[in-house]
C-alpha cells in the first residue's frame, strides 16, 4: 500500500500547475506504467502466494484476500483521480488549440487522410483473429491493448460473432496526427483509427454493426529458475523469461460499455475467472503511452531546455586520466554531461598505461556506448573483465543479448550472474602502468552506466584516484570473477557482508553522542527506507535525542507521528527522477558521508551485492552538502511527511543549473 501511496505522489505531479502541461500529461503516463509494474511485480507475487504459499511464501504477511480487496479499492480510487487528471488536461490542451478526435469527430479531409494512413502503414500490421468456441482462445500478451469486436446485423442481432485485433502499438505509434487548418493540431487514437476501419477489415462478413472495447491484461511478471544444477544461469533465464511471458493474468481491464454476454464469453473463453482483480474501465487503456505523446504546440508547454553544463573541475582539453589521479571528482548527473564516463572509458580504451577495465553493468541499453568502448577497448589489448547482470528485472532479455554477443568478443572476460545473487552496485576499475608504477582509478555510482537514463535519473559518479578504496574495489572485482566469500573491507561499505552492521555501529556512535549531551545528526537520501530492522534503530536514535532527515523518493515505511521532534521527512517528485543514494553520519563534528548503489531494504542489504564508498575529498563533501541542502529546501516539487502522510507544498523553485557549483 505504500508503494501505491509513493505512485499517487507522482499522479500528484500531474495535477500541478505550475509545471508545464505537456510535462503534466508525462507524469500521468508515468504514474499509469508504473501501476502496470505494480500489478505485474506486486499483486503477482500475492497471486502466487495464494496459489502455492508452500513455495511462494509472501513477505508482507497478513491476510492476502483482505489486502488484494484493500488494494483494489485503492487502485479504484486512484484510476478515479487519474481520469478527472486526463480530462482535466485534454481541456487545458483545447486551450492550446491541441485537440483528440476520435472517428466520429473527424472532417471529410482528415477522413480521407486515414484512408490513405490505413491502406499504407496499418493494414500490414493489423492481424484480426475470429473467435470460434470452438478453438482455443488466442493467448493474450502481457499489458497489450486488444479490441473485441462484437459484429451483427442492426435488424437480426442474434445473428453475430466476435473477434479480436491487436492494437499495432509496439510497431506504430499510439497516437496519429491528423491534418489540420488555423493552428489547430487534432490526434486520434490508434484504435480509432481501427474502429474507423472495422467495415473494411471484416468486409468478408455479411455485417453492418460493428461495435469494438479495449481490453488488457496485465499478467504475473516473476519467474521460476529451474532447479537443474546441469543448466547455467543464462539457460534457465532464457527458459524462464518464456514462462514469464505466459504468466498468470492478476488484472483485467475492459471497456465497461461492453456487453454482458460479450464480457461473460471473454471471461469464460480466456479462463479469466480466476484473475484477481477484474476492472470495469473506459473506452482506452494504456495511458503510459502519454510518455509517448506527439510533441506538438509551443515550447511553453514544456519544460525549458536544460543542457548539461561544462563540469567545474575536469577538463575536456587535458587527459581525464591524469586530471583524476590528481584528485577526486564528483559527476553530478543529469547536470553534468554523461559524455565525461564514455570520454573517460574511451580514453582508457586507446591509453598506452592502461592494462586493464573491470566494470559491472546492471540495466544496459540495446545500444550501448559504454560496452562499445570495453570492446574497443579489448580489441586495443587490454585486459577487460565485465560483470553482467542477467537478473535485472524487465531487463533480462536485453542483457541476455549483450552476453550472446559479447560471448563472440574473445578478449572479454564476461562474467553473467551468479544465480541467487545479484550484483546490484555500479563499479568500474581502471588499472595504469608507468614503469614500476601502478595507479588504479574507481568509478562508484549511485545509478546504472546507461546513456539513456543518464538524462533523466538524478545520479552521483565518484571518480577516484585514492588507493584506500581502489585497492578494495580491486578486492572486490576478484571476489566476482573467483566466487563469494565473506571478506573484510576496511572503507568499502558492502552488502550482502557488513553493510547492515557498519550503519548500524554508526547510528549507535550517533546515539552515543546524543545522550552524552553532543550534537548528533544523520541524513539519509534513498530511493526507498523499508528496512525493518534499520528502522528500529532510526527510532531508537530519534528517541535518544538524534536529528534524523530522510529525503525518501519512494516508500518510506518509517511511520512519522508527532511526538517525534528530531525527525524530519521529505519525498521529491521532480523533473528528473531522484536516484542518488547518500548517509551522511554527524561523527562528532568530522562527518562521514557515503554514496553507492544500496538503498535501505532487506534485498539490497542481505541479498544483492552492492557498495557505498566513503567520501574522503573535503571538496566532494562540500558538493555533496551543496546537493542535500538543495534537495531538501525545494519548495517547488517536494512532499513533506507529517505524521505518516504526504502534504504537497507548492512555491515559486529557487533551484537553478548553477545550485550544485561549489
Amino acid at each position: 500500500m505504500r508503494w501505491l501511496s509513493f505512485n499517487e505522489r507522482v499522479l500528484m505531479a500531474s495535477e500541478n500547475e505550475s509545471i508545464p502541461l505537456m510535462e503534466r500529461l508525462k507524469f500521468v503516463g508515468i504514474f499509469s506504467s508504473n501501476l502496470d509494474e505494480f500489478y505485474a511485480v506486486r499483486v503477482g507475487s500475492i497471486h502466487r502466494a495464494l496459489i502455492d504459499p508452500q513455495n511462494h511464501p509472501f513477505k508482507g504477511g497478513g491476510d492476502l484476500k483482505d489486502l488484494l480487496k484493500d488494494i483494489l479499492h485503492e487502485v479504484k480510487r486512484l484510476n478515479a483521480r487519474m481520469d478527472a487528471v486526463i480530462g482535466h488536461l485534454f481541456e487545458e490542451l483545447r486551450n492550446h488549440r491541441i485537440c483528440m478526435v476520435d472517428e466520429h469527430t473527424l472532417s471529410d479531409r482528415q477522413r480521407e487522410f486515414l484512408d490513405h494512413f490505413a491502406a499504407q502503414k496499418l493494414r500490414r500490421n493489423l492481424f484480426p483473429i475470429l473467435l470460434d468456441p470452438s478453438l482455443e482462445f488466442p493467448y493474450l500478451k502481457h499489458v497489450t491493448l486488444y479490441l473485441a469486436v462484437h459484429m451483427y446485423q442492426s435488424e437480426h442481432p442474434s445473428d453475430f460473432r466476435y473477434a479480436l485485433v491487436e492494437v499495432p502499438t509496439d510497431t506504430m505509434a499510439r497516437y496519429v496526427e491528423l491534418p489540420s487548418r488555423g493552428g489547430w493540431h487534432h490526434i486520434i487514437y490508434l484504435e480509432d483509427v481501427i474502429r474507423l476501419k472495422l467495415n473494411d477489415i471484416f468486409k468478408a462478413f455479411p455485417y453492418d454493426r460493428y461495435d469494438a472495447y479495449t481490453i488488457k491484461i496485465t499478467r504475473d511478471g516473476e519467474y521460476d529458475l529451474t532447479d537443474e544444477i546441469t543448466r547455467s544461469l543464462y539457460e534457465k533465464l532464457s527458459t524462464s523469461i518464456k514462462q514469464r511471458s505466459q504468466g498468470d493474468p492478476v488484472r483485467f481491464v475492459y471497456d465497461r460499455e461492453m456487453p454482458k454476454h460479450m464480457l461473460s464469453y471473454l471471461m469464460e473463453k480466456a479462463e479469466l475467472k480466476e484473475c484477481r482483480i477484474i476492472i470495469a474501465g473506459g473506452r482506452y487503456h494504456n495511458v503510459r503511452d502519454l510518455l509517448r505523446f506527439p510533441k506538438v504546440g509551443n515550447q511553453a508547454l514544456y519544460f525549458a531546455e536544460q543542457r548539461p553544463l561544462k563540469h567545474h573541475t575536469l577538463s575536456d582539453q587535458h587527459s581525464l586520466l591524469d586530471q583524476i589521479e590528481k584528485r577526486d571528482h564528483l559527476v553530478s548527473l543529469p547536470y553534468h554531461r554523461y559524455d565525461t564516463i564514455i570520454d573517460l572509458l574511451r580514453e582508457a580504451a586507446l591509453d598506452r598505461k592502461v592494462t586493464s577495465i573491470k566494470m559491472t553493468l546492471y540495466r544496459v541499453p540495446e545500444h550501448s556506448s559504454v560496452i562499445n568502448a570495453l570492446r574497443n577497448a579489448a580489441r586495443n589489448g587490454k585486459e577487460v573483465t565485465l560483470y553482467l547482470e542477467l537478473q535485472a528485472r524487465f531487463d533480462e532479455e536485453i542483457n541476455m543479448m549483450w552476453t550472446e554477443t559479447l560471448t563472440r568478443e574473445r578478449h572479454i572476460n564476461l562474467i553473467s550472474g551468479v544465480e541467487g545473487m545479484k550484483v546490484h552496485s555500479k563499479l568500474a576499475l581502471i588499472t595504469r602502468v608507468s614503469g614500476k608504477k601502478q595507479k588504479r582509478i574507481a568509478l562508484v555510482g549511485t545509478g546504472n552506466f546507461n546513456e539513456n537514463t543518464a538524462s533523466q535519473y538524478s545520479d552521483h559518479i565518484l571518480l577516484t584516484a585514492n588507493p584506500k578504496l581502489t585497492g578494495e574495489i580491486d578486492q572486490l572485482f576478484l571476489l566476482l570473477e573467483r566466487g563469494f566469500a565473506d571478506v573484510k573491507f576496511k572503507h568499502l561499505v558492502v552488502s550482502p557482508f557488513h553493510t547492515r552492521k557498519r550503519f548500524i555501529s554508526l547510528i549507535k556512535a550517533e546515539m552515543e553522542q546524543a545522550r552524552a549531551g553532543k550534537e548528533a545528526s544523520i541524513v539519509l537520501k534513498l530511493n526507498n527506507l523499508v528496512d525493518q530492522q534499520m528502522i528500529k534503530h532510526l527510532v531508537k536514535a530519534e528517541a535518544d535525542g538524534v536529528s534524523i532527515t530522510l529525503m525518501i523518493r519512494g516508500i518510506c515505511s518509517l511511520a512519522l507521528n508527532k511526538d517525534q521532534k528530531n525527525l524530519r521527512g521529505k519525498a521529491l517528485i521532480d523533473r528528473y527522477l531522484e536516484h542518488t543514494r547518500i548517509v551522511k553520519f554527524h561523527n562528532g563534528g568530522e562527518p562521514l558521508y557515503f554514496l553507492g548503489s544500496a538503498d535501505w531494504m532487506e534485498r539490497n542489504l542481505d541479498t544483492r551485492i552492492e557498495v557505498m564508498v566513503p567520501v574522503y575529498s573535503k571538496e566532494i563533501q562540500d558538493e555533496i552538502e551543496i546537493f542535500l541542502k538543495a534537495h531538501w529546501e525545494d519548495t517547488y516539487s517536494s512532499f513533506s511527511i507529517e505524521q505518516n502522510t504526504y502534504n504537497q507544498r507548492h512555491h515559486h523553485s529557487w533551484r537553478n543549473d548553477s545550485w550544485f557549483q561549489p
